[in-house]
């Protein structure tokens, strides 16, 4: 019974085609199917009875008269003419395939620079007008493409979900992860929130990605920002528990440990069982706020006064270059300054000190006399000023960058604080081996240096890098331990870390490879099976972000992308283009294709 209620199925019978079919019915064998060489239609079942039922109902009316060698001759050109004919069909595909991933080429370009999506159809117009002259053979090809605003937008959303599909991927294999984030108000008044990620998998693979772009029209609190944080862990599929550090600008909607957004990422990490993270406020946002809250204002005041006049209008600005130029000058203008910009501070200082002379005969001859520039003490505060904020731009500097490992900003960190310390012995026996200007201005003083005033300028310096790195340093021996377990003092150590640093310390093969200088190349050197707890404790530290300089880096993108010529951009492309352009990814243009269903090209202009 059973076996009489089977259905048959065509694919086991095992049909094959008859070569004699060819001549008979005028059809060939295609992916085990046969195909009518007259009208290239397919028969699907390999059976004589309905291939000769083909070609009876169809085609026997006409083609009966070939007969014998004639017949042969007919079939040998029909199929001859399907062959020209697939050629053409498969060209055109090929060509199609071509167009549209040259469109999406293009719309990556524009996309990573930040350009309007209107930007493709003046690119076809220029690659339009190259083709005419260089190869007007292939003019068409060129016309093919479609780049459309429309089109381009679209190519950007696809190429957008796949580098967040790319990131997925990379994700879900995370051994531990940090995030860096950061705010701020694009042209439109919106809030835009920055979630960065650095996740780190067993292979010792770093990634470190935009996530997401949140465009906050709304409140800004802490819980609103976890709202949008837990939005992004959701989509990426993360581990709560494998988050082991937040790295924020600092302001209180961030860092507040009750209603904050630290605050609600730790009750959700306990809740899962995980340990609290570690939260460490921005290093450049740190040290701009300890060059801000030092009392330099009796000497900077007068500065940016003296600069506003120069510069504030267009016809004495363009009076002090040409005077500039007269004067062989040693620069040809003045900065502005800006109390956002974090170099500014000690380049107009700078610029004000080496150009104080010039400045003082132009502001003479416009009856505008600034009375500090003849005043000797001032002008010691105003050297020793610029040079020492110079010196804290070296050090901002020196902290920019990606990929930076925390230990090494940290080892920074701790060099100025010693730097600091050797200015101040130096100063005080008005020694200036470090401070070019005051060295410069001393064969000139009529006054001695004010020492009391460096002094406590200093001190202040000093005792700002002491508590607003204090977070850093509340973590130091952790990071003396991840930086060089060479030195480590076993019993110092935390108990699961014990017994393999033993064996790390006694390993000859280990210790040379340590002394190559790559750390992250020496802990995925470590065989898993003796130091997975080392290999564990290293990861979490080199997932860790030390500055938010990546989400000030895209803020400026952002504000180029977001014009003022732009502010209707929507905010999913405003995410599409910020993403682009901060990846590490290249689109994976294959996969894109197999997703989609047909390729779409622009039609060919005859004019």
């Amino acid at each position: 019974m059973l076996a009489q209620g089977r259905k048959r199925k065509i694919d086991s019978e095992c049909r094959v085609f008859k070569e004699q079919w060819n001549i008979d019915y005028f059809v060939i064998e295609s992916n085990n199917k046969a195909l009518c060489v007259i009208c290239t239609d397919t028969i699907a079942v390999l059976k004589e009875y309905n291939i000769r039922r083909h070609y009876e109902k169809k085609h026997s009316s006409q083609y009966y008269q070939f007969i014998g060698q004639l017949r042969k001759e007919k079939f040998d050109e029909l199929k001859k003419n399907l062959s020209s004919m697939q050629f053409v069909f498969k060209k055109k595909a090929v060509e199609k395939e071509r167009a549209t991933r040259a469109s999406f080429h293009v719309a990556n370009l524009l996309a990573k620079k930040g350009k309007p999506f209107t930007d493709g159809e003046l690119i076809k117009k220029c690659l339009n007008e190259v083709a005419k002259e260089m190869c007007p053979e292939n003019v068409d090809l060129f016309s093919a493409i479609s780049l459309s605003a429309n089109t381009v937008a679209r190519r950007v959303e696809h190429i957008e979900r796949n580098i967040k599909s790319q990131l997925k991927d990379k994700a879900s294999k995370f051994v531990c992860f940090s995030v860096a984030l950061d705010e701020s108000i694009d042209v439109s008044d919106t809030s835009q929130l920055l979630l960065f990620i650095r996740g780190i998998n067993a292979n010792f693979e770093i990634t470190e990605e935009l996530v997401s772009v949140h465009s906050m029209h709304g409140t800004t609190t802490g819980i609103d920002i976890f709202r949008e944080v837990e939005k992004s862990v959701a989509e990426y599929n993360l581990e709560w528990k494998k988050l082991k550090c937040i790295t924020t600008d600092g302001g209180r909607n961030m860092c507040g440990t009750k209603k904050g957004l630290v605050g609600q990422i730790n009750k959700v990490i306990e809740n899962s069982g995980g340990l609290k993270p570690l939260v460490l406020h921005c290093i450049l946002h740190q040290q701009a706020l300890c060059g801000k809250h030092l009392d330099l204002s009796s000497v900077l005041d007068p500065v940016i006064s003296t600069v506003n006049y120069i510069r504030s209008h267009g016809l004495k600005h363009r009076q002090f270059r040409d005077f500039l130029e007269e004067m062989n000058a040693e620069f040809p203008d003045l900065p502005y300054y800006t109390s956002v910009r974090w170099l500014s501070y000690g380049k107009i200082l700078a610029r004000v000190f080496e150009l104080r002379t010039e400045i003082e005969i132009f502001l003479n001859e416009k009856n505008h006399s600034q009375v500090l520039l003849k005043d000797s003490e001032w002008l010691w505060k105003l050297a020793f000023s610029a040079d020492l904020t110079m010196h804290l731009n070296d050090f901002n500097l020196r902290i920019q960058g990606e990929t930076s490992l925390i230990c090494d900003l940290y080892s920074k960190v701790k060099a100025f604080r010693k730097k600091l310390i050797l200015f101040e012995s130096q100063l005080t026996r008005s020694c200036f081996t470090h401070f070019s200007r005051c060295d410069k201005y001393r064969q000139e003083a009529a006054t001695p240096f004010p020492n009391l005033f460096a002094q406590d300028v200093i001190l202040a310096l000093k005792q700002q890098f002491e508590e607003r790195f204090s977070d850093l340093d509340a973590c130091s021996s952790k990071l003396r331990i991840f930086e060089n377990p060479f030195n480590s003092v076993i019993g110092d150590l935390p108990s699961e870390l014990q017994m393999e640093v033993i064996d790390l310390q006694s390993n000859d093969i280990l210790k040379d490879k340590y002394k190559e200088g790559n750390l992250i190349e020496f802990y995925k050197c470590l065989p898993s099976d003796q130091f997975l707890h080392l290999r564990r404790f290293a990861c979490e530290f080199i997932s860790v972000f030390g500055t938010t300089y990546l989400c000030e880096k895209t803020f400026s993108k952002m504000k180029y992308t977001k014009s003022c010529y732009r502010s209707q951009l929507s905010d999913e492309h405003l995410n599409a283009l910020l993403v682009i352009g901060t990846t590490h990814f290249e689109p994976q243009l294959d996969k894109i294709f197999s997703e989609m269903k047909q390729f779409h090209v622009s039609p060919i202009d005859q004019s």
